[in-house]
């Protein structure tokens, strides 16, 4: 019981960090503020290494058997949620850097 009130609570709290994540970004973006990106980068970067590690002891039953003493068969959320925050903290990276402007001498 608890592995699966667990995977709920992950799923619901990742999945609406990276939703707050991805309408700031476009914010920052369309205001041409890029450089706030690195931080939402950064963030979502340790984001995917602890759903990662969740996604880890969710992929074995036996795995989740040792840390919940319970099971969750369907871990497909988990997933698609980890593969999201790893392409938005690209995409974050790549869009964080500014442009530098050439100054007058």
């Amino acid at each position: 019981m608890f592995a699966t009130v667990f995977y709920w609570i992950v799923t619901v709290a990742a999945l609406c960090w990276g939703a707050w994540s991805l309408v700031w970004s476009i914010i920052y973006l369309a205001k041409k503020e890029n450089g706030n990106l690195w931080f939402f980068a950064i963030i979502n970067a340790l984001s995917s290494i602890a759903l990662g590690v969740i996604y880890w002891i969710y992929s074995s039953l036996n795995y989740q058997w040792f840390w919940f003493a319970s099971k969750q068969a369907n871990i497909g959320n988990i997933v698609y949620l980890f593969l999201f925050f790893i392409i938005l903290t690209v995409l974050q990276f790549i869009f964080g850097f500014t442009k530098k402007t050439k100054t007058a001498k």
